[in-house]
């Protein structure tokens, strides 16, 4: 998959070398430069698996940050990472138990490095919509950073809510239970109303958000 490269900064020449331009890590210059024969997918695809990295570096507060959630993976998004593998990553993949040869060299992301980047925010929205956090598709490992699996999974998430009753086969509800299904059900059904003081700020939310949506997509 053309998803990953990496700059000649990394200095990983059994890549280069092999001329295909691709590693197996997240590090400095994707975002930036592809390979030749690298599509315009392929080149949205690497920035935004970086940006997914930078907003959960910023997510976890970890020194360095607020760092830009602009898609590049720069010596500031590198430093940010080696703090936190240093403070963070032992802590969180204490239970890992993953073989030498799997853990990450510094300022590079692979499969330790993004499960403690995304593992505790799975766990945060599967507490919020109380959902065992084993039933969010497998984001512990290789597809943590695969966009065109998160794309897909979406796809298929949003694909079931419209087959359901419960959001009234109408995508205006589906696209809003994507961001807060429960009121987006509660709209769907006819039980929320612009009278109704208490109902206002959940439709004003719902409506904000789907018209961000259609102002970016349709």
């Amino acid at each position: 998959m053309g998803c990953v490269w990496l700059a000649d900064q990394i200095g990983d020449r059994r890549f280069r070398a092999a001329g295909t331009g691709f590693g197996p890590y997240y590090g400095i210059g994707a975002g930036e430069r592809a390979p030749e024969g690298s599509s315009q997918d392929d080149i949205a695809a690497v920035r935004a698996a970086v940006k997914a990295i930078q907003r959960a570096l910023n997510w976890h507060n970890g020194p360095g940050t607020p760092i830009p959630t602009d898609g590049r993976f720069t010596e500031r998004t590198r430093a940010a990472v080696i703090a936190f593998q240093q403070h963070r990553q032992p802590v969180i993949n204490r239970d890992m138990y993953l073989a030498a040869t799997e853990r990450n060299p510094p300022g590079l992301v692979h499969k330790e490095t993004s499960y403690a980047l995304f593992m505790p925010i799975a766990d945060r929205y599967a507490t919020r919509y109380t959902v065992p956090r084993g039933l969010l598709p497998d984001v512990t490992k290789d597809r943590a950073l695969d966009p065109y699996w998160a794309l897909d999974s979406t796809a298929k998430a949003m694909r079931e809510r419209y087959d359901s009753d419960r959001w009234g086969h109408n995508w205006t509800y589906v696209i809003v239970a994507h961001n807060v299904p429960t009121w987006a059900a509660e709209w769907a059904q006819g039980k929320l109303t612009a009278t109704n003081p208490d109902d206002k700020p959940k439709l004003d939310r719902m409506t904000g958000y789907l018209t961000n949506v259609l102002a970016r997509t349709w």
